[in-house]
């Protein structure tokens, strides 16, 4: 067995397949769709652009919660990490736009996709199929939600971050489940 694959392995028990990462992402989107559904959706599109705010800290919390043991120490790796984190990162410059100039459902469309496609190497770092699964069910729904407009009345940026909580929640559990 290679180094990485045994970094890969380690890192994957000791963080639990990123559960915490997916579980603490999944409850800010789902607050964004809540801000969004009560508060309207210039509120809404405006916290689901800085739930990464509150997301990253409460992932590091939960990560550090659900951790079993110590985290593998790899300079390599460990910067591979930021620089998947930081990527998604560029996105934002984009939906700050978006929403200045009132497109709220597409800046969190964006938002979305971005998120969908960031989830995809993790399948790769955490050794298992969830985040891919994750990731295409994100940018499925999120374009499906965008192609049939609203949906019963709601905003249908309401139902982009609602459903995009739903499955890093869902994600969340079976990462911690395959992990």
């Amino acid at each position: 067995m290679s180094d990485v694959e045994t970094y890969l392995q380690t890192l994957t028990a000791v963080n639990r397949g990123g559960a915490g990462f997916l579980l603490a992402y999944g409850t800010t989107w789902g607050l964004a769709g809540t801000v969004w559904r009560f508060r309207g959706e210039r509120a809404g599109a405006w916290a689901a652009l800085f739930q990464g705010m509150v997301g990253l800290p409460l992932a590091l919390v939960l990560t550090a919660v659900l951790a079993q043991g110590d985290r593998p120490d790899d300079p390599t790796m460990g910067a591979l990490s930021v620089y998947l984190g930081v990527g998604q990162l560029l996105v934002l410059p984009l939906a700050a736009v978006l929403v200045a100039r009132r497109h709220h459902e597409l800046a969190v469309a964006a938002l979305a996709t971005t998120t969908a496609v960031h989830l995809v190497p993790y399948s790769w770092l955490y050794l298992t199929p969830v985040y891919v699964v994750v990731g295409g069910v994100v940018a499925v729904v999120t374009a499906s939600l965008l192609a049939l407009g609203s949906a019963r009345g709601r905003s249908v940026g309401a139902w982009v971050c609602a459903t995009t909580g739903a499955t890093l929640l869902a994600g969340a559990v079976g990462a911690y489940l395959t992990s």
